[in-house]
């Protein structure tokens, strides 16, 4: 079948040989654009030829310098020769392109899909799911249905009740952030002293602003409480910045307001709690180390056993 093959290429060669034989001009003549233009072609044979013709011709006005370092750098084929080619026309070697970095992920950017807590408007990747476990006793899995919904189950430990609940996150991008809303369900049911179950169902919308290495987040959370006919509104704004390869630091802060026949009718920012933490993580693992400061009547108490605040722990995977 060789001299098939060759049967084949010899048109080709010929055009070649025909079409872009070295004109006889002087050296100072410039490069004739159809033989630049062989330098792009997808024939490795055309481009080949390209550079022989150069080499043999010179480049004293450097109208080939552009066109063969990019071969130099993205010539699968002709790589090496491209760049032995730039060091012989040129006297030096082709620059290094530029590193551009990666663009950062939501699974290696630490889970940005939370600040500490509360959800931001960051949804899982596509296809991906995740695991937290909140102070060792309640748990969320997390699945990135599509790139703008998540969709999540939440349980926790079966002591003294049985906890089930559900969630959706929908979220669309914008010019640095995103915006997004959460629906989700709680039922708590208690087996041991006959409790009343309770029904919890709720959501709200939420505004994160930045990246996932840095960003801002504002939402607003409200829930009904069935059995106690109560009605629960948690305005809450936080920050997370990523500090170093594996490190994020957070913070944000809840105003609690509660409405209904057992609530006292509390207003917003009757009772408030302060969280901040850091955040350990790899590409697949992350924990939270952060502390829970409360403050409402009556909260004072509770420095006296927690001078620090209250511990909040987490610890989350993903795959």
């Amino acid at each position: 079948m060789g001299w098939q093959r060759a049967a084949a290429l010899a048109p080709a060669c010929l055009a070649f040989w025909l079409g872009f034989t070295p004109p006889a001009q002087s050296e100072e003549a410039g490069l004739d654009p159809d033989l630049l233009a062989l330098c792009k072609s997808a024939d490795s044979a055309a481009r080949r030829y390209c550079l022989s013709a150069i080499l043999r011709h010179g480049d004293p006005d450097e109208e080939a310098k552009d066109t063969i370092r990019e071969m130099a750098e993205r010539d699968e084929v002709l790589r090496e020769a491209a760049a032995d080619a730039y060091v012989r026309l040129y006297g030096a070697a082709p620059p290094s392109p530029p590193q551009v970095p990666p663009p950062a992920s939501a699974r290696s950017a630490g889970d940005p899909t939370r600040v500490i807590y509360s959800p931001t408007a960051f949804t899982q990747p596509e296809g991906a799911w995740s695991f937290n476990a909140f102070e060792l006793g309640t748990v969320s899995f997390e699945y990135g249905l599509s790139p703008n919904v998540t969709i999540g189950l939440q349980t926790a430990l079966p002591i003294g009740a049985v906890t089930f609940g559900s969630s959706v996150r929908v979220a669309a991008p914008l010019e640095g952030g995103a915006i997004g809303f959460q629906l989700q369900g709680l039922l708590f049911a208690p087996f041991v002293g006959g409790g009343e179950p309770i029904v919890l169902v709720g959501g709200g919308p939420m505004l994160t602003l930045g990246s996932f290495d840095r960003y801002v987040n504002a939402g607003l959370l409200g829930y009904f409480v069935s059995s106690k006919k109560t009605a629960i509104l948690i305005p809450h704004a936080g920050f997370s910045v990523r500090v170093s390869k594996s490190v994020r630091l957070g913070a944000e802060g809840y105003l609690l307001g509660a409405y209904g026949p057992t609530s006292n009718n509390e207003g917003i920012g009757k009772r408030v709690a302060l969280v901040w933490g850091v955040r350990l993580f790899r590409e697949r693992f992350w924990g939270d180390i952060a502390l829970v400061y409360p403050i409402c009547e009556g909260c004072g108490g509770l420095y006296s056993v927690l001078p620090v605040g209250i511990p909040f722990l987490n610890f989350g995977l993903g795959w």
